[in-house]
C-alpha cells in the first residue's frame, strides 16, 4: 500500500522514552499507510536495540536508520533522503502523538494536495502533568495559498508542520548538523517553496517540556548560546540570499521568525546570568549583530531590547530586572488549556481523542 505519511523519529539515548513514544504511532487502523523512520543518532544506551525490536515486529512500517552522532539536524536530513511517504513529519523520540488524531490526519493526507499541512499541537509539562493546545488561526480543511494563510500566522513550528516530501527532497532542504535549535531552519527553509497550505483541526503532536535536559531549558540554552547564535546567522544569510525571490508576505513571515530568535538570544543572556562578564559578552554579540545586519538589528529593536541596548554599560542588575519585567515570550498561535482528564490520559498512554 502507498505510504501517505513518513514520520521521522530522531533519537539519542531515548531508551526510557521510546516505549512511550512508538506505541502511540501504532495504535490506529491506518498504520499500513504510515512509514516510521527511527533514526538512531549514535546513542550510547539501548535505544538501537529497542528500535530493532519495533522494526522486527512491524515490518513494512518501521525502519531503523543507524548513524553516527551528528545531532538532531543530521537525523532529520537523513530521514528526508529515505522517506517514502507523500508527506513528511518529525516527531522526537521523547515526545508522542495522539493516536486517534494521527489516524484521522493520515486519512486526510491521502486526499490532500497542499504543500504544507498545519495542525494544532499540545505543549505538555511533564512535571506539572498539564498542558495546553497551541492552535493556528487558519481556515480548517480548505487548501489555500500560503500568502493568504500567512497573513494570520506568526510561525508554524516543527511540531505543527507536515511538508510534502517531494518539496523537501527536490529543493534539497537541509538543516545545520551538530547543533541545537536547527528546528528554526526547518521552520524557515521550506517556506520559499510552499505555495499552498491546508489545516487539520485536531492536535496530533504532544510536545513534552519541563525537563532539565532540554535545549530550551534556561541553563541549557545559556550553555548552548553560541549554537543559537549560529542558527540566527544561518537564517539571516538565507533571508538575504533569497529575499528577491520571496513574496512580501513570505518576507514578513521569515523576518518575524528571525526577529523572534534575535530577541530570544538577548533573553538567553539576561535570564540566566548576572555577572558583568556576561553583560560584556552580550554587548559584543549585540555589536556583531549590528555589523552583520543593520536591517535585523533595527527590526529586533523592541522596547525591552531598545532599553537594554541603551543601558548596556549601566547598572546591570537594574537593566536585567527591567528587561525581565518587560520581555515576555509569547506563544505561537492561539492557546487554550487542555481539557480536564487529558493530562492523566497522557501519562497513562490510553487511547482517547482530544476534544477541544
Amino acid at each position: 500500500m502507498e505510504k501517505v505519511l513518513t514520520i521521522a523519529v530522531p533519537s539519542y539515548n531515548t531508551q526510557d522514552e521510546i516505549d512511550r513514544c512508538l506505541p502511540t504511532m501504532l495504535q490506529h487502523p491506518d498504520t499500513a499507510r504510515l512509514e516510521i523512520l527511527l533514526v538512531n543518532d549514535g546513542s550510547t544506551d539501548h535505544t538501537l536495540e529497542k528500535m530493532r525490536w519495533y522494526e522486527r515486529h512491524y515490518p513494512g512500517i518501521v525502519t531503523v536508520i543507524n548513524k553516527k552522532n551528528g545531532g538532531h539536524g543530521s537525523a532529520v536530513n537523513a530521514a528526508i533522503l529515505k522517506a517514502r511517504g507523500t508527506y513528511f513529519k518529525v516527531i522526537d523520540g521523547d515526545d508522542r502523538v495522539l493516536s486517534v488524531n494521527l489516524g484521522k490526519m493520515i486519512r486526510q493526507l491521502a486526499h490532500c494536495r497542499a504543500d504544507m499541512v498545519i495542525h494544532p499541537y499540545i505543549k505538555y509539562h511533564v512535571r506539572k502533568k498539564s498542558g495546553r493546545v497551541v492552535r493556528y488561526d487558519i481556515t480548517k480543511n480548505d487548501v489555500v495559498s500560503f500568502d493568504k494563510a500567512a497573513e494570520r500566522l506568526k510561525e508554524v513550528e516543527i511540531h505543527a508542520a507536515t511538508y510534502r516530501t517531494s518539496l523537501l527532497r527536490k529543493n534539497r532542504i537541509r538543516v545545520r548538523e551538530n547543533c541545537f535549535y536547527e528546528d528554526t531552519e526547518y521552520n524557515i527553509f521550506p517556506i520559499r517553496f510552499v505555495n499552498t497550505v491546508c489545516a487539520f483541526n485536531d492536535p496530533v503532536y504532544v510536545y513534552h517540556i519541563g525537563t532539565d535536559t532540554q535545549s530550551i531549558h534556561p541553563k541549557q540554552a545559556f550553555r548552548n548560546r553560541k549554537m543559537h547564535s549560529r542558527v540566527i546567522g544561518d537564517c539571516i544569510t538565507y533571508y538575504e540570499k533569497y529575499e528577491t525571490e520571496l513574496s512580501q508576505v513570505k518576507k514578513d513571515y521569515i523576518r518575524h521568525i528571525i526577529t523572534r530568535r534575535i530577541r530570544s538570544q538577548y533573553m538567553i543572556y539576561i535570564k540566566n546570568q548576572k555577572s558583568k562578564a556576561v553583560m560584556q559578552e552580550l554587548w559584543q554579540w549585540d555589536q556583531a549583530l549590528k555589523e552583520r545586519s543593520a536591517f535585523f538589528y533595527k527590526d529586533s529593536n523592541s522596547f525591552p531590547v531598545c532599553m537594554l541596548r541603551r543601558r548596556m554599560h549601566g547598572a546591570y542588575p537594574l537593566v536585567r530586572m527591567l528587561y525581565l519585567l518587560y520581555a515576555g515570550v509569547r506563544e505561537t498561535g492561539l492557546t487554550e488549556i487542555v481539557p480536564d482528564g487529558l493530562s492523566e490520559w497522557l501519562v497513562k498512554g490510553e487511547r482517547h481523542e482530544c476534544k477541544s
